[in-house]
């Protein structure tokens, strides 16, 4: 038996996920958001299944993660790089048909001096202060790019998962002025989130993320999300505990009552969090099995009493998936789907359906 745990990627759930958000902006041009390893599902399973189902617009946080993902789709997909890249780097950039955001004055005014050697597009910051060039500088953008005109200008929400936050508004009117000061060009502000607001936020291209893979803020009634992933791991032994004994390092859970016992091969050196320690807990056969003890670097302990039938070595426990919802345990572990899925490392053996 495999002794590693495991990641079913669910390649068409993540297609079927990319239509029904988009059926939710539907005069816009639906993209898909595959950085950080398609938030740990494989940017270029993921990138490839999603370009075969119709997908053109690609967004991707490094120009490495762009170049990679270049191999898997081909040239009428617009790949475009969140972070920009280094003027210097423009051989490659164009190479690959890489789109860099440009995310400052300084970041247009570089890439300007090389003679804008490329495609790019342009970040404006309307609320959230990390990226993008201030709307205090509209002015200068406007006139820095009525010679050298972007092919993308876009905003990032910074509350789309709270619906009734007035901050949304307020984000949308800001890109609404700056979109119609600019030259005409495509743009984009919604997010999984923001795709759930409605059309209004749609524009000409979206971008959802976390959605396709089955996580965010809940979907709109009528709309389906699945899961992206089933992570799973094997169990090694099963033993039973009496009253007063304890489990895992430090001791920190002291049994009441005789229980059953299953350790399992997962943990956080395979990227599952240790925050889930007495919090997070497993699925056998649709039981739920609560963690116990600290999660440790390779095992984590779950509470099997009422799946002692099903709990045998070789038999595998769910940890996210159809059974375990995938936002549903990162609160437990106090953390965001985000963060679960795009942690999990190479030992989480990944298999593509």
């Amino acid at each position: 038996m495999s002794l590693h745990p495991r990641a079913q990627i669910h390649l068409a759930n993540i297609v079927a996920n990319w239509r029904a958000i988009a059926a939710l902006t539907p005069g816009s041009r639906p993209g898909a958001v595959v950085k950080a390893n398609a938030y740990g599902h494989g940017a270029l399973q993921v990138g490839k299944a999603l370009f075969e189902a119709g997908c053109r617009d690609f967004f991707v946080a490094y120009m490495d993660e762009g170049i990679e993902l270049r191999d898997v789709v081909e040239s009428d997909a617009r790949i475009f790089v969140f972070n920009g890249a280094d003027p210097k780097d423009h051989k490659q950039v164009k190479a690959a048909g890489l789109i860099p955001v440009m995310n400052s004055m300084i970041d247009i005014n570089d890439w300007r001096r090389w003679g804008a050697p490329s495609d790019f597009a342009v970040h404006v910051d309307t609320g959230m202060n990390r990226l993008g060039v201030r709307i205090q500088d509209l002015s200068r953008l406007v006139e820095a790019t009525r010679i050298d005109r972007p092919v993308l200008v876009m905003s990032h929400l910074v509350d789309s998962d709270a619906p009734g936050d007035p901050v949304n508004a307020h984000q949308l009117a800001l890109f609404r002025d700056a979109v119609e000061a600019l030259p005409k060009m495509s743009r984009s502000l919604a997010n999984t989130g923001g795709c759930y607001l409605g059309p209004d936020y749609g524009f000409d291209i979206t971008r959802p993320g976390i959605g396709l893979y089955g996580g965010g803020p809940a979907a709109p009634s009528g709309t389906t999300i699945l899961p992206g992933m089933t992570l799973e791991a094997p169990i090694l032994t099963v033993q039973n505990v009496q009253p007063g004994e304890t489990v895992g390092y430090g001791g920190d859970w002291t049994f009441s009552e005789p229980r059953t016992l299953a350790t399992v091969a997962l943990g956080y050196g395979d990227g599952f969090p240790r925050s889930a320690s007495s919090r997070g807990y497993a699925s056998l056969g649709g039981i739920a099995c609560r963690i116990v003890g600290r999660v440790s670097m390779d095992l984590i302990t779950i509470d099997v009493t009422s799946a002692a039938d099903l709990a045998i070595p070789g038999a595998f426990a769910q940890f996210i998936g159809p059974e375990v919802p995938l936002e549903d345990q990162a609160k437990r572990a106090g953390t965001v789907g985000y963060e679960l899925v795009t942690g999990l490392g190479h030992r989480v053996r990944r298999i593509y359906d």
